[in-house]
């Protein structure tokens, strides 16, 4: 007995009688044949039974938004390493990469929901095929599972976005709960959600994919489905077996693989020349920088942070950033012109005469700089105490007792030249 004759058996006649629930149509719709043409699909039979495959072939030269899909071919290891910001993926071969996609019974997760459809991209000579596995009852899952595996056991890498989180682990719990081999355990996963928030977060209000298909790709769907509703939409066809409403499923899966492909090489163009590409723009500049920075990318990192300051909204941070990373390497100088101008721009003040103080008292060893780089810090400290309402007496406290080291140092120093 399947689940939507059991969900039959399960209601009662008498409430169907009273008119409390309304009775579930008869099976008018339920025909393998009229699903098979409706969904362009065909039955594949497996060792643990039937469920349908949908796929679809679409050429190296298909444009998704402004991508050709052939130039994710061409993504170099360098910059894979740095989308993914691991070295681990510097060998990451597209070619040989399924991107993943899932629609299921919740959006919870938990052993309770499954992917009742799997959607699986990848390149196959010349062209780039998407192959969508559907269960149309719950007892097709472990044979969808067995055919979702064979294919995974071709690939060694997988791209996905928000997979770590929610596809991967959905279905190992399902691999898990039949029993099954998981084919995801050691495979390498590059989850493109986890590089949108590091290069997006100080443009993009929103890194969803929608979001990013709005903003990167500049495409809008039509016919779509929001992703909220697609649970629903399978549990209505459980119970009247009509697979017209699942078309927009299937095309919002389909749609989901094709932009992650899209993405990828969005994200690769601005990596391989920020300055000039058409995809890297305005905040993206810092983010950029700071992950460029964290790979131990120094010019290019610098060469980001220059641009950066020139957008107003990031400007501040940019200064920040770029004047620790001069100081890290030990350029004084340009560190010290940072600060300067950030003290003359009015960004982050207290920081930059901090930073001034600091300089000049143990750099340079000019503690009448040192003196009033710090008590103008305290001033503004003090400032703010008042403007806020909260004490700050352990920052006052710290710059006060820096103020009164420097005062000894100078008077020191004037013994000592006096001598």
């Amino acid at each position: 007995m399947n689940l939507s004759e059991k969900l039959k058996a399960y209601l009662s006649k008498n409430d169907i009688e009273r008119g409390k629930i309304a009775a579930p149509p008869e099976n008018l719709y339920d025909t393998s044949d009229h699903i098979e043409t409706l969904l362009n699909a065909k039955t594949v039979a497996t060792p643990f039974g039937e469920h349908l495959v949908v796929e679809k072939n679409y050429p190296l030269s298909h444009i998704h938004g402004s991508t050709e899909l052939r130039s994710v071919l061409d993504i170099p290891g360098h910059l894979t390493r740095i989308i993914a910001k691991d070295d681990a993926y510097k060998d990451f071969d597209f070619s040989n990469a399924l991107f993943i996609d899932t629609e299921t019974t919740g959006l919870a997760g938990g052993t309770g929901t499954l992917a009742f459809l799997t959607g699986i991209g990848f390149f196959d000579k010349s062209n780039f095929k998407v192959i969508q596995y559907f269960i149309r009852d719950y007892d097709e899952e472990a044979a969808a599972l067995y055919s979702l595996n064979a294919l995974l056991k071709n690939f060694k890498n997988i791209i996905s976005f928000n997979g770590r989180c929610y596809d991967v682990p959905l279905l190992a719990t399902r691999y898990l709960l039949n029993r099954m081999e998981n084919p995801l355990e050691d495979i390498l996963h590059l989850d493109l959600l986890l590089s949108a928030r590091r290069f997006y977060r100080e443009r993009l209000e929103s890194v969803s994919l929608s979001s990013l298909e709005t903003n990167l790709l500049f495409i809008k769907r039509r016919g779509d489905i929001p992703g909220w509703e697609i649970p629903s939409v399978y549990f209505r066809f459980l119970n009247d077996r009509n697979p017209l409403p699942l078309k927009p499923i299937f095309y919002h899966n389909c749609m989901d693989i094709l932009s992650m492909v899209a993405i990828t090489d969005k994200i690769a163009k601005s990596l391989d020349d920020p300055i000039n590409s058409e995809s890297c723009q305005n905040q993206d500049y810092y983010c950029i920088g700071r992950v460029f920075e964290d790979m131990g990318m120094i010019e290019e990192s610098i060469r980001c942070y220059n641009e950066a300051v020139k957008v107003p909204e990031i400007k501040e941070k940019s200064y920040l950033q770029l004047s620790l990373l001069y100081k890290r390497l030990g350029n004084w100088h340009k560190a010290e012109e940072l600060w300067i101008k950030m003290v003359e721009e009015n960004l982050n003040t207290k920081f930059a005469l901090l930073e001034l103080a600091k300089y000049y008292e143990h750099k340079v060893k000019d503690y009448n700089k040192a003196l009033k780089a710090a008590q103008r810090a305290l001033e503004i400290e003090r400032k703010k105490d008042v403007f806020t309402g909260y004490a700050h007496k352990e920052e006052i406290a710290e710059l006060k007792k820096r103020i009164e080291r420097i005062e000894l140092k100078k008077e020191k120093s004037k013994t000592a030249i006096a001598l």
